[in-house]
């Protein structure tokens, strides 16, 4: 769940369709669904507690305090959770440097600062296969 969403956010945009788009990139590159997910026998019911714990996994809980302030909230995670970001590198099956800037854009918490969905195609992670439609589509007339 992108944050603005679970902060609840008044002005969510399509910066929240990009996120369950690199969300579903990040299942398609780390090679498993869901990355993260607790376990079903996992006592905790609140919803929003449920679905900050993989962004704090994820992200780290500095940059997860960060975006609940900036959406007006206090967040109080425990010391025991990581402070920063699980590198790209760590993550995913793929090992593929457009794949992780692509992912970082994609999942940006800040909305405002996420990449928008018609720079999502115009990346360069996508030019192999820009390159290969050139090849094979006939010449227009």
């Amino acid at each position: 769940m992108p944050p603005e969403a679970l902060f609840n956010y008044h002005s969510q945009t399509s910066a929240v369709d990009v996120w369950a788009c690199g969300v579903i990139f990040l299942s398609f590159c780390a090679g498993r669904h869901p990355v993260f997910s607790l376990n079903n026998s996992s006592k905790i019911k609140n919803f929003t507690i449920a679905n900050l714990i993989p962004l704090t996994c994820l992200f780290g809980s500095n940059a997860v305090k960060e975006i609940a302030f900036k959406y007006g909230y206090g967040c109080l995670i425990p010391d025991e959770m990581q402070k920063t970001k699980i590198p790209w590198t760590e993550l995913c099956k793929i090992q593929d440097r457009q794949a992780f800037d692509l992912l970082d854009k994609m999942l940006d918490l800040d909305h405002t600062k996420r990449i928008k969905a018609t720079e999502v195609l115009k990346h360069p992670f996508f030019d192999s296969i820009r390159d290969e439609k050139t090849k094979t589509s006939p010449p227009k007339q």
